[in-house]
């Protein structure tokens, strides 16, 4: 009779032994399964992240026929700041007599490699203040003829006024800004052919949306 019912305990232990294993493994499992979902499901995120990234900077990137266009910035008469292709070539005093061969010529000019593309910075002994920009910018599209104008207007940056005019003729596109220092009139031109200008409106827009003052500036434009 003892016999029996030590029997009886020892399987019940037994079973009850197996059946906590049993728990156990199946603990195991589930917490193996969970892992490996929580897992994925990081690098899941993990990859759609660098994805919306990888993204974000092709659609940053500026291009031309393909080829990605960096900028290098330069500051002009320690007046103003500009990002500039860094393709394009500054030319030289010499070379600015000999190819603009007139008074009120360019201060700075930059020329692409194949001389098609050029951005020209003049700032000129012209009288102007930022109330006048906007009769100035009028005055200026009155007297154009044989063009399209695209975009104009008068905008604020950096506590400053601008004034806009993109057009074309039959053979070029004009992107230029207009803006004041010590009320004399700067004027920066980006012009390509008008067959391309698709192209380079993006690097035109990038030249004009980069003029600013000071370093700060500058740096936080060129960081964005």
């Amino acid at each position: 009779m003892i016999y029996d019912i030590l029997f009886m305990v020892f399987n019940m232990k037994r079973k009850e032994i197996i059946l906590g294993v049993i728990g156990i493994i199946v603990i195991v499992v589930v917490a193996f399964f969970i892992a490996n979902l929580v897992h994925d499901y990081n690098v899941d995120s993990i990859n759609k992240e660098n994805e919306t990234k990888n993204e974000e900077q092709k659609e940053d990137k500026i291009e031309v026929d393909g080829v990605e266009i960096n900028f290098k910035t330069y500051r002009v008469d320690s007046s103003f700041f500009l990002n500039v292709p860094d393709t394009f070539t500054m030319l030289d005093e010499a070379t600015l007599k000999s190819k603009y061969n007139y008074n009120n010529r360019p201060e700075l000019v930059f020329i692409s490699n194949d001389d098609l593309e050029h951005i020209f910075v003049s700032t000129t002994n012209e009288d102007m203040t930022d109330d006048g920009l906007e009769t100035y910018l009028n005055n200026r599209i009155a007297g154009l003829t044989n063009m399209t104008v695209i975009d104009s207007g008068v905008y604020q940056e950096h506590d400053k006024t601008f004034a806009k005019l993109v057009a074309t003729d039959a053979n070029t596109y004009y992107n230029i800004r207009f803006f004041t220092l010590e009320n004399k009139l700067v004027t920066i031109e980006f012009n390509t052919q008008v067959g391309v200008y698709k192209e380079w409106e993006d690097v035109a827009n990038e030249v004009m949306d980069s003029i600013c003052f000071s370093e700060d500036d500058i740096k936080k434009y060129s960081s964005d």
